[in-house]
């Protein structure tokens, strides 16, 4: 069911404009490790910090939901809004409030919960931090929810600190020349360190203009898990997840599923691809450990990286299943694919002249694993090794993208079952992928 107004709903209106609207929330190396240290110390792998109005959550960072927006009558942290102090579900699933809410009973099935009130010096409840994951717990001690609480404070703090202040006591030392490249080579590095985090907009749509020109923005797709309708050839979750399990081998259960939602969705090409990236970059050798791999979400000096020219990126695609061609070389650059994976739901293609045999079409990314930085060359740790003066380095990525193709440019992919495809996916993620 979906949480009541706030009984001071009209108080609440002034203050939450005024604090959506900081550049404070631009410092993403603050939140960035409220968000990790919460997923390690709880063990889980949601955290959100969002803000609600009177019709939406409004998420600021965020790790598993990969959203930027939810309808409050769709929002578990609506219901920790009204909390005096905290609103915790040992099992969302089990819980008569929560079991029929779409992320609970759909992706990413969040079943525990512990969100806190974020609330400021004037009493005003704002928004919520959450954390959250899909398996239950039975135990969460008060240790840990005065933490989180402890926490939230924390992260007012932060908002109610000058922005000039706030960059003052966090003010690095750079040298001056480098400081425009690597402010730049930071910004680019975002769209892959912390997946989850990810400020990007909405589903990116491409047109080919056909002459063959470059492909350009323009609208934004987004897509709701509300309101869900059901297909004529529907296909019952709990049946996929039995028939993709049995088939026992990702490779198979990938042509499977594609070969599913083509005949349900009544697509004419579905498949499903990895994706794996290696991009160079160099960083003075002062500031990396004496490690061969660490992970790039917690690296502390991202602002020290720099990406190099020297060599190209490794990019390659692998084609995992496919259902409705029999055409193995895909006639789509690698351009697209990339597009869609650093893309935060991914693009859509059309080309309204007609001058190819797949005229429409969705790419959407429904895994990514977790970027690392790892050494060019190995080192060995020998206790007279000097450490170099530069380290070169790659800084891996990849996951898992499904496509989808029509013939007709007018074919339109409706909100409602881009949703449902991509809850369909997501089976195949969590029993071939993440399990």
């Amino acid at each position: 069911m979906p949480a009541p107004n706030a009984y001071v709903e009209s108080r609440r209106r002034k203050p939450v404009e005024h604090y959506s609207a900081l550049k404070t929330w631009e410092e993403r190396s603050i939140f960035r490790k409220f968000i990790s240290s919460l997923r390690k110390s709880y063990g889980v792998t949601g955290v959100s910090i969002s803000l609600l109005d009177k019709n939406r959550q409004i998420i600021k960072y965020q790790t598993l939901l990969d959203m930027l927006e939810i309808p409050r009558i769709a929002s578990l942290d609506a219901h920790a809004l009204l909390s005096h102090e905290y609103f915790l579900l040992s099992d969302a699933s089990k819980d008569w409030r929560t079991a029929h809410n779409p992320f609970v009973s759909g992706v990413p099935y969040i079943k525990f919960y512990c969100g806190v009130p974020l609330i400021t010096s004037k009493n005003d409840v704002i928004g919520v931090l959450a954390v959250y994951d899909p398996f239950s717990k039975q135990e969460f001690s008060e240790e840990k929810i005065n933490k989180l609480i402890a926490t939230s404070k924390e992260i007012m703090k932060v908002l109610d600190t000058p922005l000039d202040e706030l960059n003052s006591s966090n003010k690095q030392k750079v040298r001056g020349n480098d400081v425009a490249s690597r402010k730049t080579e930071l910004a680019e590095l975002a769209l892959k360190f912390g997946r989850a985090t990810s400020r990007g907009s909405s589903m990116t749509v491409f047109e080919k203009d056909g002459s063959g020109g470059p492909y350009f923005q323009n609208n934004n797709f987004r897509f709701t898990k509300l309101n869900q309708t059901k297909d004529t050839e529907s296909v019952n979750n709990k049946v996929l997840y039995d028939k993709l399990f049995n088939v026992g081998s990702l490779k198979n259960a990938a042509y499977s599923l594609a070969k599913t939602i083509s005949i349900n969705f009544k697509i004419n090409f579905v498949y499903i691809l990895e994706i794996r990236i290696a991009e160079p970059y160099q960083i003075d050798g002062l500031y990396f450990p004496q490690e061969n791999k660490i992970d790039a979400e917690n690296f502390k000096y991202t602002n020290k990286l720099v990406k190099t020219d020297d060599e190209d990126n490794d990019f390659i695609t692998r084609i995992i299943g496919m259902y409705g061609s029999s055409n193995s070389a895909l006639n789509f650059e690698n351009l697209i694919h990339y597009k869609a994976f650093t893309s935060e739901f991914g693009i859509q293609y059309k080309n309204t002249k007609e001058n190819s045999l797949y005229n429409s079409g969705i790419i959407m990314p429904f895994y990514r694993h977790n970027s690392k930085l790892v050494r060019k060359n190995k080192i060995n740790n020998n206790p007279g090794s000097k450490k170099p003066k530069k380290v070169k380095l790659y800084l891996r990525s990849g996951g898992y993208l499904i496509a989808l193709f029509n013939k007709p440019p007018s074919h339109e992919f409706n909100s409602d079952s881009v949703s449902r495809i991509f809850d369909k996916t997501s089976i195949l993620r969590r029993i071939y992928i993440t399990s």
